[in-house]
Protein backbone atom coordinates (compact mmCIF):
# COMPACT_ATOMS: atom_id res chain seq x y z
CA UNK A 1 0.00 0.00 0.00
CA UNK A 2 2.91 2.27 0.95
CA UNK A 3 4.10 1.56 -2.50
CA UNK A 4 1.09 2.48 -4.47
CA UNK A 5 0.97 5.95 -2.41
CA UNK A 6 4.24 7.14 -3.16
CA UNK A 7 3.68 6.50 -7.01
CA UNK A 8 -0.01 8.05 -6.49
CA UNK A 9 1.61 11.26 -5.03
CA UNK A 10 4.14 11.19 -8.33
CA UNK A 11 1.59 11.36 -10.29
CA UNK A 12 -0.61 13.92 -8.40
CA UNK A 13 2.45 16.12 -8.13
CA UNK A 14 3.07 15.99 -11.96
CA UNK A 15 -0.63 16.78 -12.70
CA UNK A 16 -1.10 19.45 -9.93
CA UNK A 17 2.63 21.08 -11.46
CA UNK A 18 0.57 21.12 -15.02
CA UNK A 19 -2.61 21.91 -13.77
CA UNK A 20 -0.74 24.77 -11.75
CA UNK A 21 1.37 25.92 -15.03
CA UNK A 22 -1.81 26.29 -16.71
CA UNK A 23 -3.95 27.93 -14.10
CA UNK A 24 -6.26 25.32 -13.38
CA UNK A 25 -5.27 23.98 -10.24
CA UNK A 26 -8.76 23.61 -8.82
CA UNK A 27 -11.08 22.85 -11.68
CA UNK A 28 -8.64 19.74 -12.19
CA UNK A 29 -8.91 18.54 -8.86
CA UNK A 30 -13.14 18.80 -9.06
CA UNK A 31 -12.50 16.92 -12.40
CA UNK A 32 -10.24 14.47 -11.52
CA UNK A 33 -12.74 13.97 -8.09
CA UNK A 34 -15.93 13.36 -10.63
CA UNK A 35 -13.92 11.12 -12.96
CA UNK A 36 -13.69 9.19 -9.60
CA UNK A 37 -16.65 9.21 -8.89
CA UNK A 38 -17.74 7.83 -12.31
CA UNK A 39 -15.13 4.93 -12.26
CA UNK A 40 -16.26 3.56 -9.14
CA UNK A 41 -20.13 3.28 -10.04
CA UNK A 42 -18.70 1.89 -13.23
CA UNK A 43 -16.72 -1.15 -11.65
CA UNK A 44 -17.00 -3.04 -14.54
CA UNK A 45 -15.18 -0.68 -16.53
CA UNK A 46 -12.40 -0.36 -14.29
CA UNK A 47 -12.17 -4.04 -14.24
CA UNK A 48 -11.85 -4.55 -17.85
CA UNK A 49 -9.48 -1.80 -17.78
CA UNK A 50 -7.17 -3.15 -15.24
CA UNK A 51 -6.99 -6.74 -17.17
CA UNK A 52 -3.11 -6.92 -18.27
CA UNK A 53 -4.07 -8.55 -21.74
CA UNK A 54 -5.77 -5.50 -22.53
CA UNK A 55 -3.06 -3.88 -25.00
CA UNK A 56 -2.04 -0.49 -23.28
CA UNK A 57 -3.01 1.76 -26.54
CA UNK A 58 -6.68 0.08 -25.84
CA UNK A 59 -6.76 1.06 -22.20
CA UNK A 60 -5.67 5.13 -22.90
CA UNK A 61 -8.14 4.83 -25.60
CA UNK A 62 -11.23 3.53 -23.18
CA UNK A 63 -9.82 5.95 -20.05
CA UNK A 64 -9.93 8.73 -22.38
CA UNK A 65 -13.60 8.18 -23.65
CA UNK A 66 -14.14 7.54 -19.99
CA UNK A 67 -12.80 10.75 -18.90
CA UNK A 68 -14.44 12.94 -21.64
CA UNK A 69 -17.78 11.58 -20.72
CA UNK A 70 -17.39 12.68 -17.10
CA UNK A 71 -16.58 16.04 -19.07
CA UNK A 72 -13.36 16.37 -17.69
CA UNK A 73 -11.18 19.10 -19.53
CA UNK A 74 -8.02 18.17 -21.86
CA UNK A 75 -5.55 17.93 -19.22
CA UNK A 76 -7.37 15.68 -16.65
CA UNK A 77 -8.49 13.39 -20.04
CA UNK A 78 -4.11 13.39 -21.07
CA UNK A 79 -3.75 12.73 -17.87
CA UNK A 80 -6.12 9.75 -16.76
CA UNK A 81 -5.40 8.09 -20.40
CA UNK A 82 -1.69 7.79 -19.56
CA UNK A 83 -2.60 6.36 -16.26
CA UNK A 84 -4.56 4.19 -17.57
CA UNK A 85 -1.70 3.10 -20.05
CA UNK A 86 0.61 2.16 -17.74
CA UNK A 87 -1.95 0.27 -15.70
CA UNK A 88 -2.13 2.33 -12.75
CA UNK A 89 -6.12 2.56 -12.68
CA UNK A 90 -6.45 1.26 -9.50
CA UNK A 91 -4.48 3.88 -7.72
CA UNK A 92 -6.82 6.99 -9.09
CA UNK A 93 -8.34 6.93 -5.60
CA UNK A 94 -4.54 7.58 -3.97
CA UNK A 95 -3.86 10.20 -6.91
CA UNK A 96 -6.86 12.43 -6.11
CA UNK A 97 -6.49 12.57 -2.63
CA UNK A 98 -2.60 13.36 -3.33
CA UNK A 99 -3.78 15.84 -5.35
CA UNK A 100 -6.19 17.74 -2.71
CA UNK A 101 -3.52 17.75 -0.42
CA UNK A 102 -1.42 19.86 -2.80
CA UNK A 103 -3.93 21.96 -3.86
CA UNK A 104 -4.76 22.56 -0.34
CA UNK A 105 -1.39 23.18 0.71
CA UNK A 106 -0.66 25.43 -2.23
CA UNK A 107 -4.07 27.43 -1.35
CA UNK A 108 -3.19 27.05 2.75
CA UNK A 109 -5.53 24.84 4.14
CA UNK A 110 -6.16 21.52 5.59
CA UNK A 111 -8.73 19.17 5.93
CA UNK A 112 -10.31 18.29 8.87
CA UNK A 113 -12.52 15.01 9.47
CA UNK A 114 -14.80 15.31 11.84
CA UNK A 115 -17.16 12.63 13.48
CA UNK A 116 -20.05 13.75 15.49
CA UNK A 117 -22.33 11.74 17.25
CA UNK A 118 -25.27 13.92 15.39
CA UNK A 119 -25.41 16.06 12.58
CA UNK A 120 -23.65 19.64 12.84
CA UNK A 121 -25.77 22.32 11.80
CA UNK A 122 -23.96 25.14 9.51
CA UNK A 123 -24.16 27.39 12.00
CA UNK A 124 -22.43 25.05 14.53
CA UNK A 125 -20.06 23.90 11.34
CA UNK A 126 -18.96 27.35 11.19
CA UNK A 127 -18.33 27.69 14.71
CA UNK A 128 -16.01 24.74 14.50
CA UNK A 129 -14.24 25.63 11.66
CA UNK A 130 -13.46 29.19 13.10
CA UNK A 131 -12.12 27.32 16.16
CA UNK A 132 -9.83 25.04 14.07
CA UNK A 133 -8.64 27.96 12.17
CA UNK A 134 -7.74 30.27 14.84
CA UNK A 135 -5.71 27.44 16.50
CA UNK A 136 -3.82 26.53 13.31
CA UNK A 137 -3.84 29.51 11.23
CA UNK A 138 -5.03 27.76 8.40
CA UNK A 139 -8.23 27.71 6.44
CA UNK A 140 -10.13 24.52 7.43
CA UNK A 141 -12.26 22.06 5.15
CA UNK A 142 -14.68 20.43 7.44
CA UNK A 143 -15.36 16.95 6.21
CA UNK A 144 -18.17 15.46 8.43
CA UNK A 145 -18.95 12.34 9.23
CA UNK A 146 -22.26 10.93 11.79
CA UNK A 147 -20.52 8.50 14.15
CA UNK A 148 -23.90 6.50 15.55
CA UNK A 149 -20.94 4.65 18.08
CA UNK A 150 -19.93 8.07 19.30
CA UNK A 151 -22.44 8.85 22.77
CA UNK A 152 -21.72 13.11 22.54
CA UNK A 153 -19.49 15.74 20.70
CA UNK A 154 -17.13 15.22 18.00
CA UNK A 155 -13.57 14.22 17.18
CA UNK A 156 -11.74 16.24 14.80
CA UNK A 157 -8.80 15.04 13.30
CA UNK A 158 -6.34 17.28 10.81
CA UNK A 159 -3.52 15.72 9.68
CA UNK A 160 -1.51 13.78 12.44
CA UNK A 161 -3.80 16.20 15.01
CA UNK A 162 -6.44 14.48 16.85
CA UNK A 163 -8.54 17.09 19.02
CA UNK A 164 -11.29 14.60 20.80
CA UNK A 165 -13.91 16.38 22.15
CA UNK A 166 -16.55 14.07 22.39
CA UNK A 167 -18.18 12.63 25.78
CA UNK A 168 -16.42 8.70 25.12
CA UNK A 169 -13.12 10.95 25.33
CA UNK A 170 -13.95 12.33 27.90
CA UNK A 171 -15.18 9.11 30.24
CA UNK A 172 -12.14 7.76 29.38
CA UNK A 173 -10.01 10.72 30.15
CA UNK A 174 -12.23 10.56 34.03
CA UNK A 175 -11.28 6.64 34.26
CA UNK A 176 -8.23 6.92 33.65
CA UNK A 177 -7.68 9.57 36.40
CA UNK A 178 -9.71 7.21 38.73
CA UNK A 179 -7.88 4.38 37.91
CA UNK A 180 -4.12 6.38 38.74
CA UNK A 181 -5.63 7.61 42.18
Amino acid sequence: MRAQEGTARRYAKALHAAAAEAGAGEAAGRELAALLDVLQANRQAVDVLARPWIKPGDRRAAALTLAQQAGCGKLVQDFVALVAERGRLDHLAAIVTAYQDLADAALGRVRAQVRTAVALTDAEKDRLARRLQTELGKQIILEETVDTNLLGGFVARVGSLILDGSLDGQLARMRERLVRG
